[in-house]
Order: structure tokens, then C-alpha cells, then sequence
């Protein structure tokens, strides 16, 4: 190993400990039972699942024809109805790490199979919830596996490994992961900016009294002082 490139080293560094960590796993009587723990938690989630989400659904669903806010808002919280499953998950499996680490002292797995299955809320929330091809496209390359890697434990040796990667540009440094941030919160910010924008534009627009001039002018006067927050919001993020 000594002749091949660091990244490969390191690659292998973590498959040889991730083989350790596995055998370990597969002779411990501990983790065997927070296997069971945490197939028992799913099961758990998956009937109270069933259960509930007819009931949520046939609750929180307003009558057709409405469109107030009210209904507008219980329409969005119906939206989320898929996490309700690996959420549940997520709680039982909780409980059943606290008795796990009371009765062995450790709880790895349990701990795993929590971070797994905040993954796969993740998952969920990129394929069923969410609409826009923007959001859809930032969570399927980067929240999904970013939750992939925080599931498998290697998500913190990634970011400490980004930011001490820096890059000299003359004058200026910054670090990897500082561009990273910068990308991914400029993303977000100009996309909510937008969309701010245009729930803006659309508002000013239905004011009849404003005359057409007035009201161009509102919209753009609105335009500019968004994305001059987003822009100011994004310096504050990168340190700048």
C-alpha cells in the first residue's frame, strides 16, 4: 500500500475498518439484538403507519373547492405524509436504543439503523414530496448522498477532509468545503429569491388601484430588494 496514491489509502482504510466493524457486528450477541431491535422497530412503524395515515389523511384533507389559506396550509402538511413511516422508524428505534445501551452499554447498530433510516426519510422527501425540478434536482445530488455517506458514518471525515483542502487563488484562499457551502446556499437562496419574486410580482399585479406604471415599478423596486438580501445573506454565509 505503501506505492499507491493517498485517496486510494484511505479508500481502502475504510473498507478494511468497515470489514472489522461488520465482523465485529456479525459475532457480537449485542449487536444481534439491536439487529432484532431495530427489524422489530420498522415492523412497529410500518402497522402504526397503516394505521394512522388513512386517519391523518382523511383529517387533514380539506373539503374540495376550498382555497383559503387554511386549506392551502393543511393541503402542504398532507404533503408529507410519506416521511410518516421512516419517521416512526426513526422514533421506535430510538426507544429501542436507550434500552439497548442500558442493558449492553453500547448501541452501534441501533445508532446505524437510526441514521439509515434518516436516510431513507431523506429519500422519501426528494421522490414523493418535493415538486420542483430545481429542489429535486439538489436533493437527489446532493442531500440524498450526503445522507448516504452520513448513514455510513463518513460523512464528518469527508467535511473535515474538504475543509483543510484549500485553494490559492492569488490573494485569496478558501477552502473546498467553503465552496461547496457557498454553491449549495446560493442555490437554495436565489431559488427561494425567485420564488419570493414571483409570489410578489403576482400580488402587486391584482392591486387594480396602483396604476400600471406604479405598479412596474413596485415589482421591480421588490425584485431588487430580494435578491440584494439573498446576495447580502449569501456573503454572510461564505464569511465574506
Amino acid at each position: 500500500m505503501d506505492g499507491q496514491p493517498e485517496i486510494v489509502q484511505q479508500v481502502l482504510g475504510y473498507v478494511n475498518q468497515g470489514w472489522e466493524l461488520a465482523q465485529g457486528w456479525l459475532l457480537s450477541p449485542a449487536a444481534w439484538s439491536q439487529f432484532g431491535l431495530l427489524v422489530a422497530a420498522f415492523l412497529a412503524a410500518l402497522v402504526v403507519s397503516r394505521k394512522l395515515s388513512p386517519i391523518l389523511t382523511k383529517t387533514i384533507t380539506p373539503p374540495e373547492g376550498q382555497s383559503s389559506y387554511l386549506a392551502q396550509a393543511r393541503r402542504f402538511v398532507l404533503m408529507f405524509l410519506p416521511l410518516l413511516l421512516p419517521l416512526l422508524a426513526y422514533a421506535f428505534t430510538g426507544i429501542g436504543e436507550q434500552i439497548t445501551r442500558s442493558l449492553f452499554g453500547s448501541g452501534a447498530v441501533i445508532a446505524f439503523g437510526k441514521r439509515v433510516f434518516l436516510f431513507l426519510a431523506a429519500r422519501a422527501l426528494v421522490r414523493d414530496i418535493i415538486t420542483d425540478s430545481f429542489l429535486k434536482m439538489l436533493g437527489k445530488y446532493i442531500l440524498i448522498p450526503a445522507m448516504a455517506l452520513y448513514a455510513l458514518g463518513l460523512l464528518d471525515d469527508l467535511t473535515a477532509y474538504l475543509s483543510a483542502t484549500v485553494i490559492s487563488l492569488g490573494n485569496i484562499s478558501f477552502s473546498i468545503m467553503a465552496l461547496v457551502r457557498g454553491v449549495i446556499a446560493g442555490s437554495i437562496l436565489f431559488w427561494l429569491g425567485r420564488w419570493s419574486n414571483d409570489q410578489s410580482a403576482a400580488l402587486i399585479s391584482k392591486q387594480e388601484e396602483m396604476r400600471p406604471a406604479t405598479r412596474q415599478l413596485a415589482v421591480k423596486a421588490t425584485e431588487i430588494t430580494i435578491f440584494g438580501v439573498a446576495f447580502l445573506l449569501l456573503m454572510n454565509i461564505m464569511g465574506i
